[in-house]
């Protein structure tokens, strides 16, 4: 069997979901486990973000609320896009799961899957869009679509927004979503609708606005133990947040080049000196981003070792040094002894986001879990 896994700390994800809720107060918290819980495996870790006191999760896909529902997991689950009108009676025969509505054909959608399905009080969440123009809806259509949404028989439970600028504390962008929000449910209770839920902080509001906290908190990167941007990593370091994912290998090969030898497709990495090698099974068909072997760096041993040459599709080179061996442990990313490759340094490497890193990573290697002593207070 290939020497090469994603390993995955559900300690850390529990450690991380606790710091959260600690910060937030009396807000709720909603792990978001939407894209395979970012690479990580979406059910294993939704069990653990539970079990460290989140009470909401959510998803992008009815697809992936229903293989929530497929493993046992029975908490409230927030689909944040509005679902197609076809897949409304999905979602209505999962139970216990919101649709985010915010069109018309999706609000008549949902209430006759409603209907068909004999449902009382079925509880959906209205998205407005307050200037990130994805999806949603307008500001001053909210109150129209709410009070449609109360007429054919459904119950508001939720209102929300989304916040783009929130990892650059210093961007007014934030504050002119945060005002609109706010304009938007004076308007709703002035209409006499005040949904119980009402949230708009993802992980970098909630590092960084204490405004936007509301009676609920979306976290996405931040359960998985990474900084959403540089200006707020010092905050996620203050926290203790801890990186939930290892990507490893191991070397399965050595050999010595000499001075002017080239590495891989296009021979983009070429020696200046004699140089010893190790090939690891690994590459862009896992994952990794063939630049990654251009300016990343992997852990062998605890130390720091330069990759060379462009990612192959199944393998990847890197510099190592006369004490390094067959059968070596290669981090990619994650830890190893006293040193961490994190997403974000990745990310950098690469012209990539955090994000990328983790969400590109293929199903081809393994997930392994574990769950080592957790430091929840």
């Amino acid at each position: 069997m290939r020497p090469t896994w994603v390993s995955v700390d559900l300690a850390a994800v529990d450690h991380n979901v606790s710091a959260f809720r600690r910060l937030v107060g009396d807000a709720e918290v909603c792990a978001v486990v939407k894209a395979d819980g970012y690479g990580h495996g979406a059910p294993a870790v939704a069990a653990a973000a539970i079990e460290a006191g989140a009470t909401w999760l959510a998803v992008a896909l009815v697809e992936e609320a229903s293989e929530l529902r497929a493993e046992g997991i029975s908490e409230p689950v927030l689909v944040l896009s509005e679902p197609r009108p076809d897949e409304m009676a999905d979602v209505v025969a999962l139970g216990g799961v919101r649709p985010t509505l915010y069109t018309e054909a999706g609000i008549e959608a949902c209430a006759a899957a409603v209907v068909t399905d004999g449902a009382i009080d079925f509880p959906v969440h209205l998205k407005v869009d307050t200037g990130m123009h994805r999806v949603g809806v307008h500001c001053d259509k909210a109150v129209t679509a709410a009070r449609r949404i109360l007429k054919v028989g459904l119950s508001l439970e939720g209102v929300f927004s989304h916040c783009s600028n929130a990892d650059v504390p210093e961007d007014p962008f934030t504050d002119i979503q945060v005002e609109r929000f706010d304009n938007v449910l004076s308007d709703l209770a002035s209409a006499g609708i005040q949904p119980r839920l009402v949230h708009l902080a993802n992980t970098a509001a909630t590092l960084t606005r204490p405004d936007t906290y509301r009676s609920l908190v979306r976290v996405g990167i931040g359960v998985y133990g990474v900084s959403p941007g540089p200006a707020v990593d010092a905050i996620c370091r203050d926290m203790g947040l801890r990186q939930a994912m290892t990507v490893r290998s191991e070397i399965t090969h050595l050999q010595v080049v000499g001075p002017g030898e080239g590495v891989g497709y296009g021979q983009h990495w070429v020696s200046e000196r004699t140089t010893r090698l190790g090939t690891v099974p690994m590459g862009y068909a896992d994952g990794l981003a063939r630049i990654w072997g251009l300016g990343g760096e992997a852990l062998v041993r605890g130390r720091r070792c330069p990759l060379r040459g462009a990612v192959s599709m199944d393998a990847l080179v890197v510099e190592v040094d006369d004490e390094m061996e067959l059968g070596d442990e290669v981090v990619l990313l994650g830890s190893q002894d006293n040193d961490e490759i994190s997403a974000s340094e990745v990310a950098k490497a690469v012209g990539l986001i955090p994000w990328e890193v983790l969400c590109s990573l293929s199903h081809r290697p393994p997930r392994r879990y574990s769950s080592k002593s957790s430091s929840r207070g």
